[in-house]
């Protein structure tokens, strides 16, 4: 299909697998027995007794074992990385693992597996480290880091050959004496024609930009590599302390992302606690270094490959449905915690329901998605192309994730939901359900209101499905910190088997809560929606829009404000082309921009958007017959909150629709931010400005219709009456109106405004 997407049942291919051995992934790299964790004793069992019916079934080692499994998926070599072979690795498990469960098999498991792409990924296919110590050769496990995730120039510099797209195995191969730093200090005077055939040995903490904040963590990176060092091995130490490095964001999302010097070093990243083999315990042992070799074999895709496991367990009433959701990948990282939990918890409530022979009280699904850490790519898939599944969904948990905080901080099992209170209603019914029942099994979960993307759940919010995400957090101390990451002991090398065993007992807990969620919903479901039920359909036609981060999984705001006038929302998703029978009933259409994956700064002849005549004439004639339609566009990529990425060069491709009602679309953007409405239409009356995203409108001209708001001396959204039947359109130029900056909605007065008008006509 156009948009990449493949579709799978197994449900017959799983009855021939029950008898398969339970799958033994590759070995991962033992864990030294010295390592430090600051151990954190695990609440004691409860009383015998205390939990019975199939919340006894749940099994801690069950749990344990299935995340160690998954931190055993291509170990330093990437782990489960967004869109890699380790990510497709994890789900293939996790169908081994399906296909071994003989009850519900027997009661009609359906699995899907979507495929999907992403705009950028990378795939380490090799990272190895030898060192020379006392004149003795060590070969020990080190890691390679993934580089920016939006930004192919930059990715590239992450990338072994340099080459976009090439997935050929070319090792690039370094080797040099060591030059071990400790402090700030030793950088300044380093002389970079004495660097020419040293490996640096750098402290990590020297970068870390969870301490020292992104721009003094960049500064200093930019200093060390200017100075063109042969290559770099990055060093982080274990520490549950406060204040501490202990690696966070060193295989993703580094300061050394936003490093412009050339040229970019060989770079790997080793925890001190692997390098004892060669008998280095501490800083002082890595002096005894003398020679290192560094191996490194990494490449960038754009766009890259994704993928999504869904398993539909029936219910009892298959009108209504409860999702489960977790993420596959990890942020190269083993992933344990983040989110091997999830991932574990999901599929401990597929082995409980199967080992009771229970059948749930709704259509079950639990949903593994994949690339969540690029920016919820996979939950995003998932939502568009299951639009039926949505309007019959009581409610979705998402289970993201486990964490091991810093000595010090208290925290809690969170239930962090998006609620309607910015649009008047207090309240969030899902989550107060899960609260309730999820006491009655002795667990204490902690209601929080997070207006802001948080994790795959989000993606539900904008189309009205009650939401919400279990996490082990305490958001305001940990944010204090500097990063909830950091103080969480995610997304760094340590987040590990042995710190999700020290936090058993929660992980069990989430467990638990993932059973109440599958189970213990029943007639009270219909009152978890706080949205009223729809009487009118909006439609987005997404067809051409291979970004997830536009229409409403991402222009979340929007969404639910429609949702509260009383729409259901729903949206054509990338690939399936547009036709009259979608926009039948449709109260309004809002045709979302061109705009692939492919783009200037990267290769633009692997595929190209375009509409089909057919789609345009379908949406013609919907105008032509009285709707209401918004066609919108964009000068460049949008992500969450409105930032300005890559440019989009299928802009003009907008024009074959736009210019059958007389607008034409042209270049360059407008700069401006603000557009001042300048005609008091019902859906601007009593305001004045409107909000744009930066840079990114696209210019119109208008041979019909009048100018309702205007920027830069030119256009920013026009109104046309259309035709006979009383058909209308309203034109902008930038996709962004819809959108929001990360905070306050300032345009809600105009989406509620156009969304009154859509239901008056």
């Amino acid at each position: 299909m156009r948009s990449g997407q493949w579709f799978w049942k197994v449900t017959s291919l799983l009855m021939l697998l029950t008898g398969c051995a339970r799958p033994t992934p590759t070995p991962f790299y033992a864990q030294p027995s010295a390592m430090p964790t600051g151990r954190v004793e695990p609440t004691p069992t409860r009383p015998p007794g205390a939990i019975t019916g199939p919340y006894a079934l749940i099994s801690l080692d069950d749990l344990l074992e299935t995340v160690a499994d998954l931190t055993s998926i291509e170990p330093y070599s990437g782990w489960r990385n967004s869109g890699t072979v380790g990510e497709a690795g994890a789900i293939d498990y996790l169908v081994s693992r399906l296909s071994q469960m003989p009850f519900l098999l027997s009661q009609g498991l359906e699995l899907e597996r979507q495929g999907f792409r992403v705009y950028m990924a990378t795939e380490i296919w090799d990272a190895k480290l030898k060192l020379t110590a006392d004149g003795e050769e060590w070969q020990v496990p080190a890691s390679a880091l993934r580089g920016p995730r939006d930004e192919i120039a930059q990715a590239l510099r992450f990338d072994s050959d340099g080459k976009l797209n090439d997935a050929n195995h070319d090792p690039v191969v370094v080797e040099g004496s060591a030059r071990v730093i400790r402090n700030r200090a030793e950088i300044g005077s380093l002389n970079a024609a004495d660097l020419t055939h040293q490996v640096v040995v750098l402290d990590y903490a020297l970068i870390d930009r969870s301490l020292l904040d992104i721009r003094p963590a960049v500064n200093v990176a930019w200093e060390l590599i200017s100075k063109a060092p042969a290559g770099l091995v990055l060093v982080t130490e274990n520490s549950n302390e406060l204040g501490k490095s202990h690696g966070a964001f060193v295989g993703d999302v580094s300061a050394l992302n936003w490093v412009e010097a050339e040229p970019n070093p060989p770079t790997l990243h080793v925890r001190l606690e692997d390098l004892a083999p060669a008998g280095i315990h501490g800083w002082d042992d890595l002096r005894r270094i003398q020679r290192v070799e560094l191996t490194w074999d990494a490449d960038v895709f754009a766009p890259g490959q994704s993928s999504n496991l869904i398993a539909r367990i029936p219910g009892a009433d298959s009108s209504r449905a409860i999702i489960l959701g977790a993420h596959v990948d990890s942020p190269n990282s083993p992933g344990a915690m983040d989110d091997g939990s999830g991932v574990a918890v999901l599929l401990e409530v597929a082995r409980v329901i199967d080992a009771a022979n229970i059948t749930p009280p709704f259509d079950l699904y639990l949903a593994w998605f994949g690339s969540e850490e690029l920016g919820l790519y996979g939950a995003a898939h998932f939502v568009n192309t299951h639009q039926e599944l949505l309007d019959r969904t009581a409610g979705m948990l998402q289970l993201d994730c486990l964490t091991r905080p810093l000595d010090g901080i208290h925290a809690e099992l969170s239930a962090i939901t998006w609620s309607y209170s910015r649009l008047g209603v207090d309240g969030t019914p899902w989550t107060a359900f899960l609260v309730e029942q999820s006491a009655l099994q002795g667990v204490q979960v902690v209601p929080e209101d997070i207006q802001t993307i948080y994790s795959d759940n989000s993606n539900l919010a904008g189309f009205g499905v009650p939401q919400a995400d279990v996490i082990f957090v305490n958001e305001p101390v940990m944010e204090a910190t500097g990063s909830l990451h950091y103080a969480a002991h995610i997304h760094d090398p340590y987040d590990t088997i042995e710190l999700a065993t020290e936090m058993g007992h929660v992980l069990e807990d989430m467990a638990r809560v993932a059973l109440v969620a599958a189970l213990e919903t029943g007639p009270e479901a219909a009152d978890f929606r706080v949205a009223p039920s729809p009487e009118e359909r909006i439609v987005f036609v997404g067809s051409h829009t291979e970004s997830i981060h536009l229409g409403p999984t991402a222009f979340i705001d929007l969404g639910m404000s429609w949702a509260m006038l009383g729409f259901d929302v729903d949206i054509i998703p990338y690939g399936q082309l547009v036709t009259a029978n979608d926009l039948t009933d449709a109260a309004m259409v809002v045709v979302l921009p061109v705009l692939d994956y492919p783009s200037p700064e990267g290769d633009l002849s692997l595929y190209d958007e375009a509409w089909d005549p057919a789609e345009i004439e379908a949406l013609v004639t919907f105008v032509d017959c009285g709707g209401l339609m918004v066609i919108t566009n964009s000068a460049h990529r949008l992500k969450y909150g409105n930032r300005v990425l890559d440019s989009n060069e299928d802009w003009a491709d907008m024009n074959a629709l736009s210019g059958r009602f007389g607008v034409t679309y042209q270049q360059p953007a407008l700069r401006s931010a603000t557009a001042n409405l300048v005609w008091d239409h019902p859906i601007a009356v009593g305001r004045e400005t409107l909000r744009l995203a930066e840079n990114n409108g696209v210019p119109m001209d208008l041979n019909a219709g009048l100018v309702l708001a205007q920027t830069d001396g030119r256009p920013a959204a026009a109104w046309i009456e259309w035709g006979d039947s009383g058909g209308q359109v309203l034109v902008l130029a930038d996709v962004g109106i819809l959108g929001t900056d990360l905070g306050e909605p300032q345009n809600l007065f105009f989406w509620q405004n156009l969304a009154r008008h859509a239901r008056a006509r």
